[in-house]
């Protein structure tokens, strides 16, 4: 009975203690969406973003690691031996610094002591330990910030595939609208006997295209919404609403200065520039095997120990010993000489990723001001071509309604009409991801 329970209370805990994990589920937000609150919710709920906070916490960990060398440690010890065959050597159980180490010559002793050990100097090791963890340290706080713009830019990114596919849905709906306000007129005027059923058969079609048309831009929009909700990080069913519409900015790309600002502030090129001095310092604390190493003990001791049979005997002591030990390392088969080769390969390779981190930097903004430049002539022509296609499908379907015309020329207008309001939707998204291509680029999250 006693094993059954326990049992079921160790099965109880570890179903208590799962229950968190596995009824974790994502945020519900309702309601209207802006862009910059879009950006808001990644950066709050981004399970890329958690993953690169959790990543900066461990370094952060390690850092404080790397400062246990600087302390005393304190171990205390306990030996209980029964033996045939003396002396025999023990050491204390653990990996502390502050081992133990114990000969025993009886055949029975009982021992218990406490060992203090505090390094003094070890060559500078320590000291470039600690200096290349916290450089690392910073290195994850800074791609903890890359990756915060990184998320940034993708919520951007699918906020506005989310509104160009709503802005195209719109024109498919104006569209179809238009389209049966036509055959409804072609009807009238067919069962009038005023034109042919060719007409009415073309304008039927034409509805069959553009309602087609309609549910395929309907199921992008939904998909540019799901894709939303994801890179957010809330739960799929939340319903909301897309606040901002497309519009282009006026932005002046000013590459050479932003080049300048992103080589100052980039968390990229920073993190990379920590990286480096994290594989420098480690040169200089392989350096330090070639030095002498200094420690300072202290240990106070409670022994008793017998022998059995004719020669039985048993004795007692108690006492301290207090100790500076100096080591001065002279030949270890190469390893210090090796270990300086790995460390220096290790900077250079941090110092050409700096370089790469750099030279990528650059090709992105150029690209995004270029994307920018090409973008912004791309909405000036977009707009004209609206307002060229709308003028021209006025003038068609005044000649058509006046029997000047004929129903060909007015499907052809109502296509160019449709065609230039896409048109001038992509490239107003065109130019909406350009900017937030030169927002990473730059190294900002606005």
């Amino acid at each position: 009975m006693r094993v059954t329970e326990i049992v079921f209370v160790t099965v109880a805990c570890a179903a208590f203690l799962a229950a968190p994990v596995a009824g974790q589920t994502l945020p519900r937000v309702d309601g209207p969406l802006t862009l910059d609150r879009a950006v808001d919710l990644t950066i709050q709920h981004s399970l890329r973003l958690k993953a690169a906070g959790a990543d900066a916490r461990i370094m952060e960990s390690m850092r404080r690691e790397a400062l246990a060398p600087f302390w005393p440690q304190l171990s205390a010890n306990g030996y209980l031996n029964d033996q045939r065959q003396a002396p025999n050597v023990y050491t204390s159980a653990g990996d502390t610094m502050a081992r133990n180490y114990q000969v025993f010559n009886a055949e029975r002793n009982r021992d218990a002591n406490v060992t203090l050990m505090w390094p003094l100097f070890s060559g500078g090791r320590d000291y470039y330990a600690y200096r290349a963890a916290t450089r690392r340290a910073e290195a994850g706080r800074e791609m903890q910030r890359a990756s915060e713009i990184d998320v940034a830019m993708q919520a951007r990114v699918d906020y506005v595939a989310a509104v160009r596919e709503a802005e195209s849905l719109k024109v498919a709906d104006d569209l179809v609208r238009d389209v049966e306000e036509r055959v409804r007129v072609s009807r009238v005027a067919f069962d009038a006997g005023r034109i042919p059923r060719y007409y009415l058969l073309r304008d039927e079609t034409e509805l069959a295209n553009a309602r087609q048309m309609q549910a395929m831009v309907q199921a992008r929009a939904q998909q540019a919404l799901i894709a939303l909700k994801t890179t957010l990080g809330v739960a799929l069913d939340s319903e909301l609403t897309l606040v901002d519409r497309l519009e282009a900015p006026a932005i002046a790309a000013a590459v050479e200065e932003a080049l300048r600002e992103a080589n100052d502030r980039h968390p990229e090129l920073r993190a990379a520039a920590r990286q480096r001095q994290a594989a420098e310092a480690e040169v200089r604390a392989a350096r330090g095997r070639y030095l002498p190493q200094l420690s300072a003990s202290y240990m106070y001791d409670w022994a008793w120990m017998g022998n059995r049979g004719r020669d039985a005997m048993s004795d007692g002591s108690e006492g301290y010993s207090v100790g500076l030990v100096l080591t001065l390392p002279i030949f270890d088969g190469f390893m210090r000489e090796n270990a300086i080769n790995t460390a220096q390969a290790r900077v250079d390779r941090a110092a050409q990723a700096e370089s790469l981190a750099r030279q990528q930097i650059a090709k992105d903004l150029y690209s995004a001001a270029f994307m920018l430049e090409a973008a912004k002539r791309s909405v000036d022509a977009a707009g004209v071509g609206v307002t060229q296609a709308a003028e021209e499908a006025r003038a068609v379907r005044e000649r058509f309604e006046s029997g000047r015309g004929i129903q060909l020329e007015v499907l052809d207008a109502q296509v160019a009409v449709t065609r230039a309001r896409l048109n001038e939707v992509t490239a107003l998204a065109d130019y909406q991801n350009a900017y937030a291509m030169w927002l990473r680029a730059s190294g900002r999250v606005r």
